[in-house]
């Protein structure tokens, strides 16, 4: 029997016009009333979670989301920090390096804020901030501290840029972060112990639930390590093949309601 449900955002929750259906909402309500727990498990920070949070009823005492690609887990009501994985600041410096030779611009984050030390940021960062619903701060590079609790470092680019980069990347830096491409535009930095399936296996741990009992729903590469942890791996419609191939279930896209069709065949109809 599935207890918990894990479930990415972007790509998989919300529309590609970055809306939350009234299918998906009614399911994940349905789910929850059966006692089954609900945990959104996204690459955004919390404030980019919240709005999503509110409508679908995930912001009571016990609930709790997994956050920046599994970097930070939440409580969703207090939002109190159960536990974050940083990166430190001379790691953010050797990743500034590096950025000086990319055309794609270099953004960083701590618990609640996005930062740029570019003078003129992007368009495309300027969207971005926007579409999850982050405070964009410009500092310098004297305003940064070894105080600061840095979350992950992520390149926003062009898809052109970001390939790029890639083919730039010092094979060093894949030891020393956990290195993810979430969506065609972005390539992030984390602590090397983050990731979605690490933070979800630990949560589930700490709820006695074994990985059978734990379905995720995902699209990306960033949703690989928690589909490989579940029992249940539904994938979306609209991922890669080589993320499909992952899956024990293939659902609708994230523009048919995928979610909810999961929700519907695997948990409801059981």
């Amino acid at each position: 029997m599935i207890k918990l449900i894990a479930i990415d955002i972007d790509g998989t929750l919300l529309t590609s016009e970055h809306q939350l259906s009234e299918n998906v909402c009614l399911a994940i309500q349905a789910a929850k009333n059966q006692g089954v727990k609900i945990v959104l498990c996204t690459g955004r920070p919390i404030v980019g979670v919240m709005p999503y949070l509110e409508k679908l009823g995930l912001r009571e005492a016990t609930d709790i989301a997994i956050t920046q690609n599994g970097a930070l887990v939440q409580e969703t009501a207090s939002e109190k920090v159960l536990s974050h994985l940083t990166i430190e600041l001379n790691q953010l410096k050797k990743i500034e390096q590096f950025a000086k030779n990319q055309k794609a611009q270099l953004t960083f984050f701590d618990d609640q804020h996005m930062y740029s030390l570019h003078p003129e940021p992007s368009q495309l960062v300027l969207d971005d901030a926007k579409i999850l619903h982050t405070d964009l701060r410009q500092v310098t590079r004297e305003e940064l501290t070894e105080e600061m609790l840095l979350t992950k470092a992520m390149f926003l680019g062009t898809p052109l840029e970001i390939d790029h980069l890639l083919a730039d990347l010092p094979t060093d830096f894949l030891a020393e972060f956990y290195c993810v491409r979430s969506v065609p535009y972005n390539f992030e930095f984390l602590n090397p112990a983050a990731s979605k399936g690490e933070a979800l296996r630990l949560l589930a741990e700490s709820l006695n639930l074994t990985a059978e009992e734990v379905m995720a729903i995902g699209d990306a590469e960033n949703d690989r390590s928690m589909l490989e942890y579940a029992g249940n791996s539904v994938v979306m419609a609209n991922a890669l093949p080589e993320i499909q191939a992952l899956a024990t279930f293939v659902t609708k896209s994230n523009d048919e309601s995928g979610v909810a069709y999961a929700i519907e065949e695997l948990v409801l109809k059981k």
